[in-house]
């Protein structure tokens, strides 16, 4: 029974991944067919860089702040709980630093790499567009 338990959250990860994730996805692609350009290329690991970033990764970090925060309320006296709960809360302040880092990595590279290409126009530097 407890192997079964173990398989779950994998369950559940496959479930969002190939269910719920491309409704949320939908627009993600600039372009479609022979109106496809180099510019839509750079727009598009900008939409996927920021989905990622912005509407997956802030609301798992809010609720692995949450848990966090359960877990050290309800330690009721116990040490070891509470170490777990403030272990949540460094893991995901950590993981959080991480991927805002890459953020700002990929999207700096699009900015130097796009200036040469033919109808990019930076509007801000992490929002790409093409005429």
């Amino acid at each position: 029974m407890k192997k079964l338990f173990k398989f779950i959250p994998l369950f559940v990860i496959g479930y969002l991944l190939f269910a719920v994730l491309p409704v949320f996805a939908a627009g993600l692609v600039p372009c479609s067919g022979p109106d496809c350009n180099p510019c839509s290329l750079l727009q598009l690991i900008s939409n996927v860089v920021n989905f990622i970033v912005l509407d997956i990764t802030m609301p798992l970090a809010g609720l692995s702040f949450l848990i966090g925060g359960i877990m050290m309320v309800a330690s009721g006296g116990s040490e070891e709980r509470f170490k777990k709960g403030k272990k949540v809360f460094v893991d995901t302040v950590i993981g959080v630093l991480i991927i805002l880092g890459s953020w700002v990595i990929v999207n700096t590279l699009i900015t130097t790499f796009g200036s040469s290409v033919e109808g990019f126009v930076l509007s801000n530097w992490w929002n790409v567009k093409c005429k």
